[in-house]
């Protein structure tokens, strides 16, 4: 196979890793300090260049730090990797505050055609945004939040990924959980099973299992988890604000949208109204639905719990449409699953992956496999897909390396929590998001600078969302899901049931947008209000935009993670899928996999990364503007 070689990694079972941290991370920052100097001197004959060279070497080492910190076996090195990454963000914000830097880069950095002058205007705006442009005491005060700030966040990550919680319940109240998710949790010999708030466990009881008792006390365990979350989110709110404000900002949303596609704080909260006043009529509706069937099991309720919605959902589809979960189970296997999604992406994106299994990783249960156009290697992605302790708890796509043209072959790594064997319709759903947050990582890792990376989170974050929002789509058809959804006696899932499952697809549609609207409104106004009592703030901001009763003296923000990565930003979902939705209508419904649309879509949208803006590569694919008219109609289509 030609192409560029992958990182060279230690073994998952090395005792070499702390070393390779502290090297990898300080040769990256010394040499990308030593190109800086001759930028900020002016002796670099091409400033352009040389601060593409650093930039690249510092996206670097924060790239594979973040991922290590969230992912190593060791907590020892999950610690030193945080470290490492807060030296790093430490040496970026100096970078992008410092105004020699700027002011040689405002007047050395040409831009000779389209990109090069949207990379000017980018580099540019980031200098501003970390005070390069004010005075001494100012510039200084904003490095200092810019370090806390950083500290903080990993401090409220961490927090959130080591508090697994746990209940212990009488095997009986488990009676109509499915056999293997039995046998898989042995009672101890007081005849109680612990269940843990691990994604593996958490969700099969939320949908499953029919003590109402159980899922309210798992969820209450899961929403008081990392307690000492309310002074450390406190603190943040604090110095984001503080940050924003000596940047000429009125508030921390207005400083985060400023990279985005999004106006302005005052932009996200006009966009959420109309996502409310769309889905809470809808999600009324469904909340109203929900509480006429849990009153045939419950005549005594008066509301619909928020642990009550998933398990009732679940109910409701196989009672008005024959999708039993259970039923549905026997055929979505995890190994199955991952072969099928993989064959998927290749018929879709023309490329192909082959396993290697003597491939160096972080731990033995990590599955590498070599992506490849025709017989040149274009990338490298790792499957972490299982629990284990001290691990990311929730599911995302994270970096290991950015992907550089002719310098660094992309790599990027799924990090899941999916059982080992049988899976639900969601986990095959949320495989497919996360691989498409994978795709879109590998097809742009062929552009020429750093800072246009397709999954920068400096760029239009508000965007990163689309690909795998669109990606979904593909778990409801069945001529894609026959090939893998298969269950033990080799049959496939039947086509009937697949259109039954499309058929239910938006039920509860509405409580679920409302539930997506309540987060958005916490992430965006625990920012604009900087409430002294966030526990009281956010119940308000639940009983506001809910449709469901809370737990009430519970503390979900507390695990909330996505106040650390999208801070302010969590509208990114709605904003995401309004996009995705009319990125679908360039494909036929009726033939998915069609390989025109989808080469086009891989031209268009994922290869080009960050190297223009997002309305335009929409533009691009669907030969007019974005518009919002798809995601409206389906809006619109809940409360029908």
């Amino acid at each position: 196979m030609t192409g560029m070689n992958p990182l060279s990694l230690p073994r998952h079972d090395s005792s070499q890793w702390r070393e390779y941290c502290n090297t990898y991370v300080d040769s990256c920052i010394k040499s990308a300090e030593e190109i800086l100097d001759r930028v900020r001197t002016r002796s670099a004959t091409d400033i352009r260049g040389a601060w593409n060279d650093a930039d690249i070497l510092i996206e670097q080492a924060a790239t594979l730090m973040e991922t290590l910190a969230e992912v190593h076996p060791e907590s020892d090195v999950r610690t030193l990797a945080a470290n490492k990454l807060q030296e790093v963000a430490a040496f970026r914000s100096q970078r992008d505050g410092d105004p020699a830097l700027y002011s040689a880069v405002k007047d050395g950095l040409e831009a000779s055609d389209t990109q090069t002058q949207y990379l000017r205007d980018l580099v540019l705006r980031d200098f501003e945004l970390e005070g390069a442009h004010l005075d001494d005491d100012e510039r200084a005060r904003v490095a200092e939040l810019s370090d806390q700030i950083t500290v903080t966040s990993t401090e409220f990550s961490d927090n959130i990924r080591d508090d697994v919680a746990s209940i212990q319940v009488p095997l009986s109240s488990l009676g109509d959980m499915p056999a293997d998710f039995i046998e898989s949790h042995a009672p101890n010999d007081e005849g109680l099973v612990t269940i843990t708030t691990d994604y593996p466990d958490m969700i099969p009881v939320l949908d499953l299992c029919g003590d109402r008792d159980v899922r309210e006390a798992l969820m209450r365990a899961d929403y008081d988890r990392a307690p000492a979350n309310d002074e450390v989110l406190a603190r943040l709110l604090r110095l984001r604000d503080e940050k924003a404000r000596l940047l000429g900002f009125k508030g921390w949303a207005d400083y985060a949208t400023a990279p985005m596609m999004m106006s302005d704080g005052d932009g996200i909260e006009s966009f959420l109204d109309d996502v409310a006043k769309a889905a809470k009529p809808a999600g009324q509706a469904d909340a109203a639905m929900i509480l006429e069937r849990l009153r045939q099991d419950h005549p005594d309720a008066d509301a619909v719990k928020v642990s009550d919605s998933r398990y009732y959902l679940e109910l409701l589809k196989s009672e008005k449409y024959g999708v039993d979960a259970r039923h549905l189970r026997e055929f979505i296997d995890y190994c199955r699953v991952r072969d099928g999604i993989l064959n998927l992406a290749s018929d879709l994106f023309d490329i192909n992956f082959t396993a290697v299994a003597d491939a160096p990783r972080w731990h033995e249960d990590v599955e590498v496999y070599d992506v490849a156009s025709g017989d040149n290697r274009i990338g490298r992605i790792h499957l972490d897909m299982h629990s284990r302790a001290g691990k990311y708890g929730h599911m995302a796509c994270f970096g290991v390396v950015g992907g550089i043209a002719d310098r660094y072959l992309p790599e990027n790594a799924l990090v899941c929590n999916f059982p080992r064997g049988k899976m639900t319709f969601d986990d095959l759903e949320t495989f497919l998001h996360e691989f498409g947050h994978l795709m879109h990582g590998i097809l742009s890792g062929s552009g020429e600078y750093a800072r246009l990376a397709g999954l920068s989170v400096r760029g239009e974050w508000d965007f990163v969302e689309a690909p795998s929002q669109l990606l979904e789509e593909w778990a409801f058809s069945h001529d894609v899901l026959r090939h893998f959804c298969v269950n033990d006696d080799g049959e496939e899932i039947p086509a009937e049931l697949v259109e039954s499952i499309r058929a239910s697809r938006d039920l509860g549609g509405g409580l679920l947008t409302c539930r997506q609207l309540t987060y958005a409104q916490l992430s965006y106004r625990l920012h604009r209000d900087l409430p002294d009592d966030l526990a009281a703030a956010s119940a308000a901001i639940e009983a506001e935009f809910d449709v469901r009763e809370p737990l009430e003296g519970t503390h979900q923000y507390r695990s909330f993670g996505h106040l650390t990565t999208y801070s302010a930003c969590y509208y990114t979902y709605q904003w995401s899928l309004a996009i995705a939705k009319d990125l679908f209508t360039g494909f036929d419904e009726d033939d998915l996999m069609a390989s025109d649309p989808a080469l086009r879509y891989r031209d268009a949208v994922l290869a080009p990364g960050g190297a223009m803006p997002a309305a335009d590569l929409i533009e691009n694919f669907l030969g007019r503007p974005f518009s919002a008219d798809a995601y409206q109609a389906w809006l619109a289509s809940l409360s029908k």
